[in-house]
């Protein structure tokens, strides 16, 4: 029987067998640690974007793709939600909101643009509506009394502009909206004091 060679183990060499015993799940929690950080980053980001506190509605406002180079996609939701009131997006619709979109400076390329094109080819949410109307009420508590009678105005307006598109292409006589879009306008609307 032939001696095997004695080897010593010093605590480096120790170590080191360790650590390549568990290299692959150290990696991988590296990997989840990193994201975690990267997600905490973008929602502290976000956070000071908006100006609003509230992790849970920041964490939401994440979860319908809105970043802090994104965010003034969310100022177009609603516009959105009229156009698919009757889970039809119309071609006059569409090149509306996008002429919006570029009237405030929304490129394609941008980030904002990129969301707002996503909602347009997927359609909004009922979870993205309730998360856009917790926003704005909390930009609103931010707001002067004329900022906030301008915040609606226009987002009124637009939506307005939004439900007739197809009412003013086809020419229709009376009224020029859906019941559908007549509903969520005044759902918008109820949003603002």
């Amino acid at each position: 029987m032939t001696e095997q060679p004695h080897h010593q183990f010093n605590e480096s060499d120790f170590q080191h067998m360790l650590d390549s015993m568990f290299a692959a799940e150290n990696e991988e929690l590296l990997a989840k640690l990193r994201e975690q950080i990267k997600h905490d980053e973008q929602l502290e980001e976000l956070s000071k974007a908006i100006g609003i506190d509230d992790k849970d509605l920041v964490q939401s406002l994440m979860d319908l793709g809105i970043t802090a180079h994104s965010m003034a996609a969310l100022t177009m939701y609603p516009m959105v939600c009229v156009a698919y009131a009757d889970s039809v997006l119309n071609l006059e619709e569409r090149d509306l909101i996008m002429k919006m979109a570029s009237e405030w400076n929304m490129k394609p390329g941008d980030p904002g643009f990129e969301v707002l094109n996503h909602w347009l080819v997927e359609g909004p949410t009922e979870d993205g509506f309730a998360v856009w109307k917790k926003y704005i009420q909390a930009v609103m508590a931010q707001m002067t009394p004329q900022q906030v009678a301008d915040l609606k105005l226009s987002i009124m307006n637009r939506s307005n502009a939004v439900a007739t598109a197809v009412g003013d292409v086809l020419g229709r006589f009376g009224n020029r909206t859906s019941k559908a879009e007549d509903a969520l306008l005044g759902e918008i609307e109820s949003v603002f004091p």
